[in-house]
Protein backbone atom coordinates (compact mmCIF):
# COMPACT_ATOMS: atom_id res chain seq x y z
CA UNK A 1 0.00 0.00 0.00
CA UNK A 2 1.19 3.49 -0.77
CA UNK A 3 0.24 6.93 0.41
CA UNK A 4 1.36 10.43 -0.51
CA UNK A 5 0.27 13.46 1.52
CA UNK A 6 0.33 17.22 1.07
CA UNK A 7 -0.28 19.94 3.63
CA UNK A 8 -1.18 23.60 3.27
CA UNK A 9 -1.96 26.30 5.80
CA UNK A 10 -4.65 28.54 4.35
CA UNK A 11 -5.17 32.07 5.67
CA UNK A 12 -8.92 31.59 6.06
CA UNK A 13 -11.07 30.19 8.88
CA UNK A 14 -12.07 26.54 8.57
CA UNK A 15 -15.72 27.39 7.73
CA UNK A 16 -14.60 29.43 4.69
CA UNK A 17 -12.26 26.66 3.53
CA UNK A 18 -15.03 24.09 3.95
CA UNK A 19 -17.41 26.21 1.84
CA UNK A 20 -14.97 25.81 -1.07
CA UNK A 21 -13.83 22.25 -0.38
CA UNK A 22 -17.38 20.88 -0.21
CA UNK A 23 -17.97 21.99 -3.82
CA UNK A 24 -16.76 18.92 -5.71
CA UNK A 25 -16.05 21.03 -8.81
CA UNK A 26 -13.37 23.32 -7.32
CA UNK A 27 -10.44 20.89 -7.55
CA UNK A 28 -10.09 21.78 -11.24
CA UNK A 29 -8.62 25.10 -10.09
CA UNK A 30 -5.71 23.67 -8.14
CA UNK A 31 -5.00 20.05 -9.16
CA UNK A 32 -2.35 20.04 -11.86
CA UNK A 33 -3.45 18.25 -15.02
CA UNK A 34 -7.19 18.45 -14.33
CA UNK A 35 -8.93 20.10 -17.26
CA UNK A 36 -12.58 19.73 -16.20
CA UNK A 37 -14.86 18.21 -13.59
CA UNK A 38 -18.47 17.19 -14.16
CA UNK A 39 -20.83 16.09 -11.42
CA UNK A 40 -22.17 12.62 -12.25
CA UNK A 41 -25.00 12.52 -9.73
CA UNK A 42 -27.85 14.85 -8.84
CA UNK A 43 -26.47 14.71 -5.32
CA UNK A 44 -23.88 17.50 -5.08
CA UNK A 45 -22.28 16.64 -1.71
CA UNK A 46 -22.18 13.97 0.98
CA UNK A 47 -21.70 10.22 0.77
CA UNK A 48 -22.77 9.01 -2.68
CA UNK A 49 -22.05 12.24 -4.59
CA UNK A 50 -19.91 11.50 -7.63
CA UNK A 51 -17.89 13.38 -10.21
CA UNK A 52 -16.02 12.62 -13.42
CA UNK A 53 -12.53 14.12 -13.53
CA UNK A 54 -10.95 14.90 -16.91
CA UNK A 55 -7.16 15.19 -17.12
CA UNK A 56 -4.72 16.22 -19.81
CA UNK A 57 -3.34 13.18 -21.61
CA UNK A 58 -5.23 10.60 -19.52
CA UNK A 59 -8.58 8.89 -19.54
CA UNK A 60 -11.18 10.44 -17.23
CA UNK A 61 -11.77 8.83 -13.83
CA UNK A 62 -14.78 8.67 -11.56
CA UNK A 63 -14.58 9.85 -7.96
CA UNK A 64 -17.33 9.03 -5.48
CA UNK A 65 -17.62 10.35 -1.92
CA UNK A 66 -17.44 7.38 0.46
CA UNK A 67 -16.96 9.34 3.71
CA UNK A 68 -18.10 12.86 4.60
CA UNK A 69 -17.59 14.76 7.84
CA UNK A 70 -19.34 18.09 7.48
CA UNK A 71 -16.91 20.94 8.10
CA UNK A 72 -13.96 18.55 8.48
CA UNK A 73 -13.33 16.63 5.25
CA UNK A 74 -14.22 13.84 2.90
CA UNK A 75 -12.85 10.70 1.27
CA UNK A 76 -13.23 10.03 -2.45
CA UNK A 77 -13.01 6.55 -3.97
CA UNK A 78 -11.30 6.73 -7.37
CA UNK A 79 -12.65 4.32 -9.97
CA UNK A 80 -13.67 3.71 -13.58
CA UNK A 81 -17.25 2.55 -13.40
CA UNK A 82 -17.13 -0.52 -11.19
CA UNK A 83 -13.39 -1.07 -11.70
CA UNK A 84 -10.37 0.56 -10.05
CA UNK A 85 -8.28 2.76 -12.34
CA UNK A 86 -5.17 1.09 -13.77
CA UNK A 87 -2.58 0.46 -12.42
CA UNK A 88 -4.26 0.33 -9.00
CA UNK A 89 -6.06 -2.43 -7.13
CA UNK A 90 -7.81 0.44 -5.30
CA UNK A 91 -7.26 4.17 -4.85
CA UNK A 92 -8.77 6.93 -2.73
CA UNK A 93 -8.14 10.57 -1.89
CA UNK A 94 -8.86 12.02 1.54
CA UNK A 95 -9.19 15.73 2.29
CA UNK A 96 -9.10 16.82 5.94
CA UNK A 97 -9.19 20.33 7.38
CA UNK A 98 -8.62 21.55 10.92
CA UNK A 99 -8.24 24.84 12.74
CA UNK A 100 -4.76 26.35 12.76
CA UNK A 101 -3.45 29.22 14.91
CA UNK A 102 -4.36 32.75 13.93
CA UNK A 103 -7.75 31.93 12.44
CA UNK A 104 -6.15 29.89 9.67
CA UNK A 105 -6.89 26.36 8.44
CA UNK A 106 -4.58 23.41 8.02
CA UNK A 107 -5.55 21.35 4.96
CA UNK A 108 -4.24 17.82 4.43
CA UNK A 109 -4.69 15.71 1.35
CA UNK A 110 -3.72 12.05 1.19
CA UNK A 111 -3.74 9.89 -1.92
CA UNK A 112 -3.76 6.25 -0.75
CA UNK A 113 -3.57 3.27 -3.06
CA UNK A 114 -2.57 -0.32 -3.61
CA UNK A 115 -0.90 -1.33 -6.83
CA UNK A 116 -2.16 -4.15 -9.01
CA UNK A 117 0.18 -6.53 -10.86
CA UNK A 118 2.03 -8.06 -7.90
CA UNK A 119 5.82 -7.72 -7.89
CA UNK A 120 5.80 -5.86 -11.21
CA UNK A 121 3.26 -3.38 -9.74
CA UNK A 122 5.43 -2.80 -6.67
CA UNK A 123 8.47 -2.15 -8.87
CA UNK A 124 6.44 0.14 -11.16
CA UNK A 125 5.23 1.99 -8.06
CA UNK A 126 8.75 2.55 -6.73
CA UNK A 127 10.20 3.61 -10.09
CA UNK A 128 7.40 5.62 -11.66
CA UNK A 129 4.06 5.89 -9.86
CA UNK A 130 5.11 7.14 -6.42
CA UNK A 131 7.61 9.70 -7.83
CA UNK A 132 4.93 11.04 -10.22
CA UNK A 133 2.38 11.35 -7.42
CA UNK A 134 4.95 13.03 -5.16
CA UNK A 135 5.75 15.59 -7.92
CA UNK A 136 2.06 16.34 -8.34
CA UNK A 137 1.53 16.70 -4.59
CA UNK A 138 4.56 19.03 -4.31
CA UNK A 139 2.53 21.76 -6.05
CA UNK A 140 -0.95 20.72 -4.91
CA UNK A 141 -0.75 22.34 -1.47
CA UNK A 142 0.60 25.64 -2.84
CA UNK A 143 -1.99 25.65 -5.64
CA UNK A 144 -4.83 24.95 -3.21
CA UNK A 145 -3.65 27.68 -0.83
CA UNK A 146 -3.46 30.25 -3.63
CA UNK A 147 -6.87 29.37 -5.05
CA UNK A 148 -8.63 29.31 -1.68
CA UNK A 149 -7.09 32.59 -0.51
CA UNK A 150 -7.44 34.56 -3.76
CA UNK A 151 -10.00 32.74 -5.94
CA UNK A 152 -7.24 32.83 -8.55
CA UNK A 153 -6.27 29.66 -10.35
CA UNK A 154 -3.09 28.59 -8.56
CA UNK A 155 -1.96 26.52 -11.52
CA UNK A 156 -1.28 29.71 -13.44
CA UNK A 157 0.97 31.26 -10.82
CA UNK A 158 4.39 31.85 -12.46
CA UNK A 159 6.11 30.22 -9.47
CA UNK A 160 4.07 27.03 -9.81
CA UNK A 161 4.39 24.92 -12.98
CA UNK A 162 1.22 25.21 -15.07
CA UNK A 163 -0.70 22.09 -16.00
CA UNK A 164 0.11 20.82 -19.51
CA UNK A 165 -2.44 21.84 -22.09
Amino acid sequence: MGAVTFEAVIALPRAAVWDKLRDLRTARHYVTGVTAIELSTAQREGVGASRKVFMKGRAPVDETVVAWEDGRGMTLKIHNGEQPPAPFRWAKFQYAIEDAPGGRTRALGTFSYEMAWGLFGRMFDALAVRPAIARSHATLGANMKKYYETDSDGRRDPLIPPSPR
